[in-house]
C-alpha cells in the first residue's frame, strides 16, 4: 500500500509518500518539500487569508501530483502552524472547502509521541530525551524503557522567534540576547530528569542542517548521526559570531535555513544544558513517519 502524508508544519509543508511493507516496514517513495513559513502569516494570534492561500495553494498542488501518480488520497496533518492560532477552526474549514481535505490537527503531547515512533525507525533510541524543534514549537519527550513516560510541548520554535525577534536574515547582538532570554524564560519552569542525561536523540529540520554543518566541517561520513557537545559548542560558537565560513555552509547545505537555524540552534543550546548531555543523536524520522506508523501501521 502507498500512503501520501502531507505535514503543514510552520516553516515548511511536507509532502511524504510511502510503501508499506509485509513485514510492517515501510520504505519512503519521494518527499516533496515547499518552505511555506505559514507562522509568518500570523497576525495577533490569527492565520491570515494570504497565509490560508499559501496553504490551500500548496495543498492543491501536491494532490495534482498525487493524481499523476495514480495515488488518489492524501492524509494532511497540522502541527504548531494551526495548532496554536485563534482561528484553527475557521482555517481548516476554509481549507476542506477550497481543497476537499480535512486537515487532522494535533497537539503538542501528541506530536512528540509520533515524534518517537518515527525515531524508533531509524535508532534504537529507549531510554533519554528526545526533543524536536520545529518552526512553531519544541516539543520534548522522556523515554523510559522503549516507552513514552511524558511529553511536553513548548510554544517556541526556530520560525517563531525568528519572526518575533530578527529583522534582517541573523540576528544583531540585541537581537540574539532577546533570543536567549525568550528560550531561558520558556524553559525554566520544564521539567527534565535531574542529573546528566545519558541519551539524548533529536528531530527536526533544524537539528539534521546543524548535522550537515558538523558533518561537512569536521569532515565525518554523511551517515554520521552523532554531535558531540565539543563539535556543537564549535558549530554554535560560529553561528552566532556570524563566521563568514559557517555562512558559507549554510548556503551550500541548507540555504532553506539561513534565517531560522541561530534561533533553531540556540533552543538546541538551551535542551542540551539542561539535560547535561555530552551528545546528541539525530533521527532522519520524525513526526511523519510516527504518523504513519501510528494510523497505517501499528
Amino acid at each position: 500500500m502507498k500512503y501520501a502524508i502531507t505535514d503543514l508544519g510552520s516553516n515548511t509543508i511536507r509532502l511524504c509518500v510511502f510503501n508499506t511493507l509485509e513485514n510492517g516496514n515501510f520504505e519512503t517513495l519521494f518527499t516533496k518539500k515547499v518552505m511555506a513559513g505559514l507562522a509568518g502569516y500570523v497576525e495577533n494570534g490569527i492565520m491570515t487569508p494570504d497565509g490560508i492561500n499559501q496553504a490551500c495553494a500548496v495543498l492543491l498542488d501536491f494532490q495534482f501530483l498525487l493524481k499523476q501518480l495514480g495515488i488518489d488520497t492524501m492524509y494532511p496533518f497540522a502541527t504548531a502552524s494551526l495548532r496554536n492560532i485563534k482561528n484553527t477552526e475557521e482555517t481548516i474549514e476554509i481549507i476542506r472547502r477550497r481543497t476537499g481535505l480535512s486537515i487532522d490537527v494535533i497537539d503538542g503531547q501528541e506530536e512528540g509521541r509520533l515524534g518517537y515512533y518515527g525515531a524508533l525507525h531509524a535508532t534504537d533510541f529507549n531510554q533519554g530525551i528526545l526533543f524536536d524543534i520545529g518552526g512553531g514549537s519544541t516539543e520534548i519527550v522522556e523515554i523510559k524503557k522503549g516507552n513514552v513516560k511524558k511529553a511536553q510541548s513548548l510554544g517556541i520554535g526556530s520560525l517563531n522567534l525568528y519572526t518575533k525577534t530578527v529583522s534582517k536574515f541573523w540576528p544583531n547582538k540585541k537581537e540574539l540576547k532577546s533570543i536567549q532570554n525568550i528560550v531561558s524564560d520558556t524553559f525554566k519552569n520544564i521539567d527534565f530528569p535531574k542529573g546528566k542525561t545519558e541519551q539524548v536523540c533529536c528531530i527536526g529540520g533544524t537539528v539534521r542542517a546543524v548535522l550537515k554543518i558538523v558533518n561537512y566541517h569536521f569532515k565525518k561520513k554523511k551517515e554520521n548521526t552523532i554531535i558531540t557537545l565539543d563539535e556543537f559548542d564549535t558549530i554554535e560558537k560560529m553561528l552566532v559570531e556570524k563566521d563568514d565560513t559557517v555562512k558559507n555552509y549554510v548556503l551550500k547545505l541548507c540555504p532553506d535555513r539561513i534565517h531560522t537555524i541561530i534561533p533553531g540552534i540556540l533552543i538546541m543550546n538551551e535542551i542540551i544544558k539542561k539535560t547535561h548531555c555530552t551528545q546528541i543523536q539525530v533521527s532522519k524520522y520524525g513526526v511523519r513517519e510516527g504518523y504513519l506508523c501510528k494510523n497505517f501501521l501499528y
